[in-house]
């Protein structure tokens, strides 16, 4: 198959138009009608347009869904608030991390770490985090949707990591997720990294959280009176730019 971004062309084109020419493809995309023939009869040895019996048309076919079938809903969060976390660090210098949940903890999708002079953990891509025990985890189960929340927890008090003590203990759960919910967004001091605090806001979409985004920084220099004042407004706006993209969806 051809490797050139005429393909790609063709298949936004076939995607646009519907059962179509060569004639249309070459229309709408100014690609030659010999090379429109060529890349048509390629993309049809490998499955991805059909050719209509009877017809000069052809049309995109369902192994097209498959080139996305390894990009999650995460991935596309991901893409949105990459740059937006990029700016809150430029703007505080503290890292900037974006996580998203998976079952009975939280995933770190993008974080600042890299870029920051004022790195107090090892924390990157891919690091799990305790759902009840890091912001990050809070601002997300604090403001999920109660069904979420409760499907959450029951996975958590089956678990086997330290979480699961935590959530055993339905009292103290209840009141830590209610003081979340008060406050407006999770906070951790001290604890996975005890030199260390985070406060974080849930990316709510939809009418459900999809994830979260915190700022981490060094507790003996700001205090969480100081991080309140300092971060909060900025990471409100930040979840808020976010989850407005996650809504509309990416642009195609």
């Amino acid at each position: 198959m051809a490797t050139d971004d005429r393909i790609l062309r063709v298949i936004r084109a076939v995607n646009e138009l519907g059962a179509c020419t060569v004639l249309d493809v070459h229309r709408a995309t100014g690609i030659s009608r010999p090379a429109v023939y060529r890349i048509v009869d390629s993309l049809c040895e490998h499955g991805y347009l059909r050719r209509i019996p009877m017809d000069s048309r052809f049309r995109l076919t369902a192994e097209i869904r498959k080139l996305s079938s390894g990009y999650r809903d995460d991935a596309w969060i991901v893409d949105v608030g990459a740059p937006v976390i990029a700016r809150l660090q430029q703007e505080f210098r503290w890292p900037t991390s974006l996580a998203t949940p998976d079952k009975d903890k939280m995933i770190v999708r993008e974080t600042t770490r890299y870029r920051s002079p004022f790195v107090f953990d090892t924390g990157n891509v891919g690091m799990h985090l305790p759902i009840l025990r890091s912001s990050l985890g809070l601002a997300y189960i604090s403001f999920c949707s109660p069904r979420t929340r409760q499907i959450t927890l029951a996975l958590l008090r089956q678990s086997e990591h330290p979480d699961d003590r935590v959530a055993r203990n339905r009292v103290e759960t209840e009141r830590l997720l209610r003081n979340t919910v008060r406050r407006g967004y999770g906070y951790r001091e001290g604890g996975i990294t005890p030199t260390t605090s985070s406060i974080s806001m849930p990316l709510i979409a939809e009418r459900d959280v999809v994830g979260s985004i915190c700022i981490t920084f060094a507790t003996s220099v700001v205090p969480q009176r100081e991080a309140i004042t300092q971060f909060l407004p900025a990471l409100r706006e930040a979840a808020a730019e976010i989850a407005c993209h996650v809504e509309v969806g990416p642009t195609v």
